[in-house]
């Protein structure tokens, strides 16, 4: 079979839009930067050329130069009312750099004058590598007296981009560069965040083999991603303008917040509460949690009860992002897979769900039936992971199958400690009082939330298909 290359492209009369130039250096190449951030710029802005910087990641690394840093995005599902099911070749990428293999490479790429932009995602195991890179680069072209960078930051919160420049700033004083570097830092460089919305991932090696076929090339980087997405900047308009990210799936605003808020409360709420209770329930897919009668109705009475009482927006607003939320999880071409699809579930339920059962909390004094269920059955899902291999994967198993749990390595083993079995109050005991997995809070200080916890750990040990029915 023919591997995906310029070569392959001719011969297969693929059309070919590679990079005239690099202008822009991207650190890492996760899901959220392969999967949303480089496909929505690879549709808009074909005046973008990316120099990829590995952070940690050689095999892949290795790979996306194998294939002239290029590589397919299986964009399936539904639009509208039009089926899609298309092969993205995506060919923004015009170099790939693995600084473990050749860092010298990384500091000539630095001393480039034209480039002025900068990618990364601020989230995730390696998003301080990827910084840290970042750094590197920058130092680089602050000792030559080079311009700064336009850096726009993928992350969950609307001051990732603060932090990103705050924590290249530590570095490059640890580094011994002083206050000048710091002025040039805050003064040369503008940093932007920037949030990536898309159910976006890495091909398992199975579903890639039948895709590949289908093909009829290799891809060792095949992503699968819905037809939706959207990256949405803090930035003025003027930036769009100037880089050419002017088109559908893109917006820029001054203020973050809203679009952060309906996306975290919202979506991954709504994911919160599908995601484990779904596989418990034997769901393999996202289509397959929404034609799910009872989880269904069990999704919809948290959203209605628990979720969107506690929206900081408007109910408009609110109204549309759930009949939007809906139709991308119930899309009938839908067969992303539950557990890849909510990748870091607890981190969603941080953001998510944990907002909605704290203001239920100080409202009612105790916590909501069906949020504290979703947080019992991630609980669930998450004590039966098990280490797989050296490279920080753990899996989970339900009967004869064996899945990948996509999450925070440290928040995995913390986890890995525990059992499903354990008796009931002992395992929502440590979950919820473990600070390590929740950012330094105790989750048993929220009324009722360990009973609730608790009652429905032990339901789920007797019945791993029970479901609340409302109260």
């Amino acid at each position: 079979m023919q591997r995906l290359n310029r070569g392959m492209m001719r011969r297969y009369d693929i059309p070919e839009r590679r990079p005239e130039r690099v202008n822009a250096v991207q650190f890492g190449m996760d899901e959220t930067m392969l999967g949303i951030v480089d496909r929505r710029i690879d549709d808009v802005a074909p005046g973008i050329g990316i120099a990829c910087v590995a952070a940690g990641e050689a095999a892949a690394a290795k790979a996306l130069r194998a294939q002239d840093g290029m590589y397919t995005l299986l964009v399936r599902g539904y639009e509208g009312e039009s089926p899609v099911r298309r092969e993205q070749v995506v060919q923004r990428i015009a170099e790939v750099i693995d600084p473990e293999e050749d860092f010298g490479a990384l500091t000539s790429l630095a001393l480039r004058p034209e480039l002025a932009l900068g990618l990364a995602n601020t989230e995730g195991p390696a998003a301080e590598l990827a910084l840290t890179l970042a750094a590197r680069l920058l130092a680089a072209r602050f000792r030559e007296g080079l311009p700064g960078l336009d850096f726009l930051c993928a992350g969950d919160t609307a001051d990732c981009a603060r932090r990103a420049a705050a924590f290249i700033g530590r570095v490059g004083a640890g580094w011994g560069l002083g206050a000048d570097f710091a002025a040039w830092l805050g003064g040369e460089n503008r940093f932007y965040p920037m949030l990536a919305d898309s159910l976006a991932f890495r091909a398992a090696p199975e579903e890639a083999a039948k895709v590949c076929a289908d093909m009829n090339y290799a891809d060792d980087l095949l992503h699968i991603a819905e037809p939706f997405a959207r990256l949405t900047v803090g930035a003025p308009q003027a930036l769009a303008a100037r880089w050419g990210l002017e088109g559908p799936g893109i917006a820029f605003a001054e203020d973050l917040d809203p679009a952060l808020a309906l996306k975290h409360r919202v979506f991954d709420g709504v994911l919160c509460a599908l995601a484990a209770p779904g596989w418990l329930l034997g769901c393999d897919t996202l289509a397959d949690c929404m034609k799910h009668e009872r989880l269904r109705a069990f999704v919809g009475n948290a959203v209605v009860r628990e979720l969107l009482p506690a929206l900081p927006v408007s109910r408009e607003a609110a109204a549309a992002a759930v009949i939007e939320t809906f139709g991308r999880l119930e899309n009938p071409l839908n067969d992303n897979r539950v557990l890849p699809s909510a990748h870091h579930l607890l981190r969603r339920f941080e953001v998510g769900a944990l907002p909605a059962i704290r203001a239920w909390a100080e409202e009612h004094f105790d916590a909501p039936e069906s949020l504290s269920f979703a947080l019992a059955a991630t609980i669930m899902l998450y004590a039966g992971a098990r280490r797989a291999g050296d490279a920080g994967r753990y899996e989970v198993q339900r009967g004869k199958l064996t899945e990948a749990l996509p999450d925070d390595p440290a928040r995995l083993a913390v986890f890995g400690a525990l059992s499903h079995d354990m008796p009931p109050e002992a395992l929502a005991y440590a979950a919820l009082a473990d600070r390590e997995l929740w950012r330094g809070l105790d989750l048993r200080e929220i009324d009722g939330l360990e009973s609730r916890v608790t009652l429905a750990l032990a339901a789920l040990q007797r019945d791993p298909s029970w479901l609340p029915e409302g109260e």
